[in-house]
């Protein structure tokens, strides 16, 4: 019995002994890190484990590049930083514990965030086709708005010619808030041909910090804008709108139909007063084949004669205002007065007569 009670007096003195060589004032205690160097990516963490006492401080050398979340506190004096980077570049942390005097440096590198590049399902359509453009990137790599906003602030998309701009990323922040809004696909008509340069902008603190240009082709060679006059065997049963996320092109509406056997194509502005839908028409149509081949304010004695000339007898009624002759469509701007009260302006096209007593 004797014995066991010194047992069990000699095992609460070895307690004794473990708890005081655990305390805060035991002199061997120093200062460690899991390790002492580490690379992250923009936007991303990494976490560095460390045995430290709980007054100790960090020293960053350059805190645009890197975030530091100090937590002390997981038992036997276990601490952890996190580490989020910001910007590409390499920067130190010097560790400081103050209880012991002990400095240690922590060397960091930051990645460069493998930025979203723009892409195009189909680099090469017709006016009026639409365009489906995305975000990629090489790889698996995903693409969201949290790791986007730790880089940049927006992301445009913009193309040469063109204006106006597209916001693919917006991030915002204040006191309390955040929000961010990502697109990560998005259709575009182009409504004029040519050979477009467009751009995929990053933007920092007003300042472009990353540029993707991505060449694409917009033809015009269809018979009349999207169509071609085989293509037209039935009456549409609505009109046609086309994306514009620039809304920097007139929005026009179209239909299709056939005039006893002769295939037609109409085109009105979407919206507007009666002034902007004749100029939006006009200007449109003399962009996009030159200036009309006849009009009523050089011709007007002979636009109803070569209304009747140019254009099938199922033709839509409506005052001549101006004519185009092209390749393979004759194209009427007419004033249409569908009311006492209301008037608008459509063009009307068909397919160009192969012989006419004008050519």
């Amino acid at each position: 019995m004797k014995t066991k009670n010194f047992f069990g007096v000699f095992l609460i003195f070895l307690c004794t002994i473990g708890f005081i060589s655990c305390s805060d004032d035991d002199p061997k205690f120093h200062l460690e890190l899991s390790k002492n160097s580490c690379e992250v990516m923009q936007g991303r963490s990494v976490a560095i484990e460390l045995t430290t006492h709980e007054n100790t401080t960090l020293e960053i050398e350059n805190s645009d590049l890197i975030e530091v979340l100090y937590t002390w506190g997981f038992g036997n004096f276990k601490a952890k930083i996190e580490i989020k980077g910001k910007q590409k570049g390499k920067t130190d942390i010097v560790v400081t514990d103050h209880e012991t005097g002990e400095s240690m440096t922590i060397t960091v590198k930051v990645k460069e965030y493998p930025m979203p590049r723009l892409s195009v399902d189909h680099p090469k359509v017709n006016i009026f086709d639409r365009m489906d453009f995305y975000l990629s990137t090489e790889g698996s790599q995903s693409i969201n708005a949290s790791d986007l906003s730790a880089v940049c602030d927006s992301m445009v998309w913009t193309a040469n010619g063109l204006k106006g701009s597209f916001r693919v990323f917006e991030h915002g922040e204040g006191e309390g808030w955040a929000s961010s809004r990502l697109t990560l696909k998005w259709g575009h008509c182009f409504m004029y041909p040519g050979e477009y340069k467009t751009y995929l902008t990053a933007w920092k603190d007003n300042k472009a910090i990353y540029r993707h240009q991505l060449d694409i082709s917009v033809a015009n060679s269809k018979d009349f804008l999207t169509y071609n006059w085989s293509d037209i065997t039935k009456d549409s049963q609505a009109w046609s709108t086309y994306a514009d996320v620039f809304k920097s092109s007139p929005q026009l509406m179209i239909t299709y139909g056939l005039g006893g056997t002769t295939p037609f194509v109409e085109v009105r502005l979407f919206s507007g007063s009666f002034a902007q839908s004749y100029q939006a028409l006009y200007d449109y149509f003399s962009q996009l084949y030159f200036a009309p081949t006849y009009e009523d304010t050089t011709e007007k004695q002979k636009m109803w004669k070569l209304y009747d000339e140019l254009f099938s007898t199922h033709k839509k009624e409506g005052y001549p205002v101006a004519i185009w002759v092209t390749e393979r469509a004759n194209i009427i701007l007419l004033m249409q007065d569908e009311a006492m009260d209301y008037s608008d302006y459509v063009i009307y096209a068909e397919p160009k007569k192969q012989e006419s007593a004008l050519f």
